[in-house]
């Protein structure tokens, strides 16, 4: 059968994509008045806690230092704390050395990979690498490097958080796919969990004594960005943000090619866009690196977002806590402005 011969009514997506473009999301972010802007985001903060499945009980963090590594100008401990009732989660933490005040905490995100290892300078077996490698290279070292205590939490479904047979079949299998469909039925989503680590991961940063509680950033890349996307969103502790390699527009990104399954949340897109939850940041400091030859998260909708992104910007008179890096480069974390970012707004 040939493409031409082909009726659009017969196309499975194309009800599903005349809804997209008729319907307004329901909660996005539409408002000229700024003093608007408080209640908007409170009514579309309740409402992605919703839809993530809501948050777990607190419990105690139970904290536990597992190891602890010295090296010119930082500290490397693993450590493992309690998320939730049966959560544990694993991470690295760097800390400078010689500091004699409190300094900056940062939660790192990284992106589908082997996990936490490959932002603390970490091969996949554990190994000690002498130089960055892959997309998301050694960022929680850069972060330490300029004087600020770093968390690199695994997300659930990498590294450590791994179901026993995709351990067993190598470094680069994750356990989205079953994490997400048993999250799902049970009410819950990917993206919710993670986000909860993230504000547990802050909790442990926090109860630091060389952590200044009031100057807490995030940073994330690919589907980091994307759980640094929603923790600041929600979490007001965060206070700066990084974002790179995701922001853009559900439909031309997420809905465009094969995604992992992580990646999606059922009925967003009855409420917001991707860039109506960026909005909801404002006025914290945001940096959003975008790659030119990015394919998966396509430079010309990350555009469209980024305008999107600079309405609310300019709404609350915060023009100056809004940047891009936009990259010569694939799907990867660029750091030309990043690191600098944290420093100059932390």
């Amino acid at each position: 059968m040939r493409k031409s011969d082909v009726k659009n009514e017969f196309r499975p997506l194309y009800s599903l994509e005349k809804l997209y473009n008729s319907s307004i999301r329901s909660m996005g972010f539409e408002i000229d008045d700024p003093s608007d802007f408080t209640q908007w985001k409170e009514e579309l903060k309740k409402k992605l806690i919703e839809i993530l499945g809501g948050f777990p009980e607190l419990i105690p963090l139970e904290p536990q230092v597992l190891e602890h590594k010295e090296f010119n100008n930082y500290i490397r401990e693993k450590v493992v704390f309690k998320s939730a009732p049966y959560i544990d989660v694993p991470a690295y933490v760097l800390i400078p050395k010689n500091i004699n005040k409190r300094v900056p905490g940062v939660v790192a995100l990284h992106g589908h990979g082997y996990g936490k290892n490959d932002v603390v300078g970490l091969w996949e077996d554990g190994e000690e690498r002498s130089v960055p490698d892959g997309y998301e290279g050694n960022f929680g070292l850069e972060i330490v490097n300029r004087g600020m205590v770093v968390i690199v939490p695994d997300q659930i479904g990498f590294g450590e958080r791994r179901e026993i047979e995709d351990i067993q079949n190598g470094y680069d299998t994750n356990s989205c796919r079953k994490l997400a469909f048993w999250a799902q039925l049970l009410g819950k989503t990917v993206m919710g969990m993670r986000v909860w680590d993230v504000m547990r991961s802050i909790d442990y940063l926090t109860n630091l004594p060389m952590v200044d509680n009031e100057r807490i950033g995030c940073i994330g890349i690919s589907s980091g960005g994307a759980t640094t996307l929603f923790a600041s969103a929600i979490d007001e502790r965060i206070k700066v943000v990084v974002i790179s390699a995701y922001l853009n527009t559900f439909k031309d990104s997420i809905l465009s090619i094969r995604h992992c399954e992580c990646n999606y949340i059922p009925g967003i897109l009855k409420y917001a866009e991707m860039y109506d939850i960026a909005c909801m940041i404002a006025p914290k400091p945001l940096l959003i690196e975008s790659g030119i030859r990015d394919h998966i998260f396509p430079i010309e909708t990350a555009n469209i977002a980024y305008e999107h992104v600079k309405k609310a910007y300019n709404l609350l008179k915060a023009e100056d806590k809004l940047d891009r890096d936009i990259f010569e480069g694939r799907h990867r974390l660029s750091g030309t402005k990043a690191y600098d970012w944290l420093k100059r707004w932390l």
